[in-house]
């Protein structure tokens, strides 16, 4: 059952008149005739007694006609309820951060935000790599700042900015200290992912070879350093995780001998985001093309 129908209901019921109340409802008289009928049809009862001149309400039909407009005057209020919860998101950003988010750029773009619409509160935590993008995709977040190669149904994800990958080893790994390592000569080992669903952090694009073994999920940039150092996995970081992060005692980069890229990325829900997550993306965007400090980055168009 439909509101509209209810509100047809409920305006023939005011009126008694056909012609009356199709203009009130903007609809044809014909359109309002068969609205009710099929009404009528629904609910298996008979809400207006009808002939060519009059028109009145059934027993029945006025006995419902006061349910509808309780049905109609909650939809009213739960219409005023979501309005507010509109207006008070477009003053209030949250933003998760997961790993290195846009690496340097990270603060310029939020401070940007905050000049640009001084009202917004700026809400922001760091993300847990276990949900992967189900929170944003729930709308526990406004905006994810994150590096994220590939399109997820459901997100608009706006490049900002690509820069290379390295592949992270154990401290006293064979391969710690080579120029350059050949990704497929440690597909046997265990690798440490912030999450599933992207081959980035599986050594990318495997070919011939069958995909490495994932051995662990890590929840956070310190937590899959952890397990690189302590459980001797293998994993993949940003060239940004290096510089941001403290370097860890137990992990060594090194170059893959085939180039890796990870797109630094501002995502937010294709439906029912925040008026205020489109504006953000366009904020990153600018400071992003207007940035220096970002090394080895390539800056999105």
């Amino acid at each position: 059952m439909e509101l509209r129908s209810l509100r047809h209901f409920s305006a023939l019921a005011e009126t008694l008149n056909y012609r009356v109340a199709a203009e009130r409802l903007h609809l044809t008289q014909p359109a309002l005739t068969r609205s009710i009928a099929a009404l009528e049809r629904e609910l298996g009862v008979q809400l207006f007694d009808r002939d060519k001149r009059h028109v009145a309400l059934t027993a029945d039909g006025a006995e419902l006609l006061e349910r509808a407009g309780e049905v109609l005057a909650d939809a009213d209020r739960l219409a005023a309820a979501a309005g507010a919860i509109r207006a008070r998101r477009r003053d209030e950003v949250r933003v998760a951060l997961y790993g290195v988010a846009l690496a340097e750029l990270t603060h310029p773009v939020i401070e940007a935000f905050r000049e640009r619409y001084p009202r917004a509160t700026i809400r922001v935590h760091e993300a847990d790599f276990h949900q992967g993008q189900a929170p944003l995709l729930a709308g526990e977040c406004d905006v994810a700042l994150l590096c994220l190669n590939v399109d997820i149904p459901g997100l608009t994800r706006v490049p900002i900015f690509t820069e290379p990958v390295s592949l992270a080893l154990w401290k006293g790994h064979p391969l710690a200290s080579a120029a350059a390592v050949d990704m497929t000569e440690v597909y046997d080992q265990p690798w440490v992912t912030p999450h599933p669903g992207d081959d980035l952090w599986v050594g990318g694009r495997h070919g011939d070879h069958d995909a490495p073994t994932v051995g662990s999920h890590a929840r956070s940039a310190l937590d899959m350093a952890s397990k690189i150092a302590y459980q001797r996995m293998v994993g993949l970081i940003p060239l940004s995780g290096a510089r941001m992060f403290p370097p860890h005692p137990g992990v060594e980069a090194v170059a893959p001998k085939e180039p890796l890229e990870a797109v630094a990325a501002v995502a937010y829900p294709e439906t029912g985001h925040s008026p205020a997550a489109p504006a953000f993306a366009e904020v990153a965007r600018r400071v992003a093309r207007r940035a220096t400090g970002v090394p080895y980055a390539e800056i999105s168009r």
